[in-house]
């Protein structure tokens, strides 16, 4: 893998009450790797103009996401493990839960892959059940 990166996360909510709402987000950014794990560094710009700082660590046995804004925000999804985190929002906190289900990972020379699937609670209340696919291509092979 180089060490410039295309990054692609899409997103699905399954709400009890809501349609499925896919997300996508695509950004360039820079990889390495130490050990077993895999990293990635990049910005989310948002709609304000502000830059927020993202890093995301993935390996076949875990994934964390971490947002370096006035927050600093980090999700850890493990699978048959519960992770809680405090959410700041302007509104107040919020107490978001994941269950991550499952992980499957898959790596090649240029390319990797991370599923998630993940149940999300926020303040105790189900939100629904979710799921995120991670790919990562080389800037080369992605041209």
């Amino acid at each position: 893998m180089t060490k410039n990166v295309i990054i692609s996360l899409t997103g699905l909510q399954y709400a009890m009450e809501e349609e499925e709402a896919p997300i996508e987000v695509i950004n360039f950014g820079q990889y390495y790797k130490k050990g077993e794990k895999h990293y990635l560094l990049y910005e989310e710009t948002e709609e304000s103009g502000n830059a927020t700082k993202c890093r995301i660590k993935v390996s076949e046995k875990e994934l964390e996401l971490q947002k370096r804004d006035r927050t600093g925000t980090r999700l850890l999804f493990l699978p048959g493990e519960e992770y809680l985190t405090n959410y700041e929002t302007p509104y107040g906190s919020l107490l978001v839960g994941v269950v991550t289900h499952s992980l499957e990972f898959f790596e090649e020379e240029d390319f990797l892959q991370a599923k998630l699937k993940y149940a999300l609670d926020i303040n105790g209340e189900k939100a629904g059940e979710c799921t995120l696919v991670l790919k990562v291509q080389s800037c080369e092979q992605g041209a």
